[in-house]
């Protein structure tokens, strides 16, 4: 009999803290509902041990409207949102702002040159041959020998 009585009270007590944590904890209407019952099964408990069955009527109303007001007036404000994200990663006031610039201001930079190719007389002028000039190079050797089997 105590094995069964401490099995389900185990149950219970498992299946309060799973439905326990189903809820909003910054939701006013959640915690006064939680609270009005958490109240109701503490009172009826109280007032059954105490006063017997009249007891633990008068137990439940009362924890349950205790538990009521308690879970209503004890809501937490929610958390401030996070802080946005740019696409690249930037957080306003953290580091150096974007510039906004893709190239440099007006006025800036080098002015371009104008020039498609290098300057008359500057570089080095085209060389005109496509083969090194008669008797510079390596000699021709022998012809190559096969071996015959």
């Amino acid at each position: 009999m105590r094995k069964r009585l401490l099995a389900s009270g185990g149950t219970a007590a498992g299946l309060i803290l799973v439905l326990a944590s189903c809820t909003n904890p910054y939701d006013p209407g959640q915690r006064t509902v939680g609270g009005a019952l958490l109240g109701a099964g503490a009172g009826a408990a109280i007032g059954g041990a105490v006063g017997g069955g009249h007891g633990a009527a008068l137990g439940a109303a009362i924890g349950g409207a205790t538990g009521a007001v308690t879970g209503a007036a004890t809501t937490p404000p929610p958390p401030p949102p996070p802080p946005p994200q740019s696409y690249y990663g930037y957080e306003p006031g953290y580091g150096y702002p974007p510039s906004g610039y893709a190239q440099p201001a007006p006025g800036y930079g080098y002015p371009p040159s104008g020039y498609a190719q290098p300057a008359p007389g500057y570089g080095y002028p085209p060389s005109g041959y496509s083969q090194p000039a008669p008797g510079y190079g390596y000699p021709p050797g022998p012809p190559p020998r096969y071996p015959s089997y």
